[in-house]
């Protein structure tokens, strides 16, 4: 395997994954989690194509640094840092959305997209939940005040758990991995500026051509399960399936229906432009 230390910017060091030959394939990780949550996708991946994966600034092994920062334009360096003219890219969560903000804004980059439980910058979801709403803002001030096992413990229920199921109904080994991944998360410091917060897909997906993958979870939080949908209605060349039975990480929670879909769509030969 061939670890890089990419610079993306002033003082940040990026560690990057890169094994494999082919077409590249680069894995964005979600929010709620680092770069092994592909650990069960990565091996086949590895043996058929050139698969790269890193941590988000303020994840996992790379920190944070305290300056302006665009999560689109970190995947550019990437790619332009390995010399990669073009790529699929598969992210997960906000990554998903970090993908679309790329294939919009740079179309010649994108072969290909996988978005799984993934959000659409500027999409805002008709479906609200009082009691969901809550315990968001209760994580939010859990985080604000410090309150770290606590902030933990209700991303973990909406998120890997899921708002609509108990902890007993889930795999414990699946949980025990997703947990330990989630603890290595983290948000940008507070001296970090995002500069796309703004961005906004909505009007704008009919513009993607890339063949596009959307994958969710029958137990993910109703707004994501919603924004698959939108996708779904939005894309001209989407395919989406629904994983029963598993929440905002279905990659993680149920690897081999995922991979059943995932792996088959890669192989796909066809003519992509």
């Amino acid at each position: 395997m061939t670890v890089h230390h990419l610079l993306l910017r002033e003082g940040l060091s990026l560690k990057v994954e890169d094994q494999g030959e082919g077409r590249p394939i680069v894995m964005l990780h979600a929010g709620v989690s680092e770069r092994h949550m592909w650990d069960a996708q990565w091996p086949w991946l590895v043996s058929r194509m050139r698969a790269i994966r890193f941590d988000w600034p303020g994840f996992g092994e790379t920190p944070q640094v305290p300056k302006e920062f665009s999560y689109a334009g970190d995947v550019l360096h990437v790619l332009d840092a390995l010399d990669i003219p073009q790529a699929t890219l598969m992210g997960c969560s906000f990554s998903g959305g970090v993908a679309i903000q790329v294939a919009l804004q740079h179309p010649e980059r994108i072969e290909r997209l996988v978005l799984v439980s993934s959000g659409v910058p500027g999409y805002q979801a008709s479906y609200h939940n009082p009691d969901l709403d809550a315990l968001f803002s209760e994580a939010d001030q859990a985080f604000l005040h410090g309150e770290s096992a606590r902030a933990l413990e209700l991303m973990e229920k909406i998120w890997l758990i899921g708002p609509n199921r108990h902890a007993d109904a889930v795999d414990m080994g699946y949980l025990q991995r997703a947990r330990a991944l989630l603890q290595a998360s983290d948000r940008p410091d507070e001296g970090a500026v995002f500069v796309d917060q703004d961005f906004s897909a909505v009007g704008a997906l009919d513009r993607i051509r890339a063949p596009i993958l959307v994958i969710v979870g029958d137990e993910d939080v109703p707004e994501v399960i919603e924004s698959a949908q939108y996708l779904a209605q939005s894309c001209p060349n989407v395919e989406l399936h629904e994983i029963h039975d598993a929440a905002h990480l279905p990659n993680m929670e149920k690897p081999e229906e995922f991979n059943h879909i995932l792996f088959p769509w890669l192989e796909k030969d066809e003519d992509v432009r």
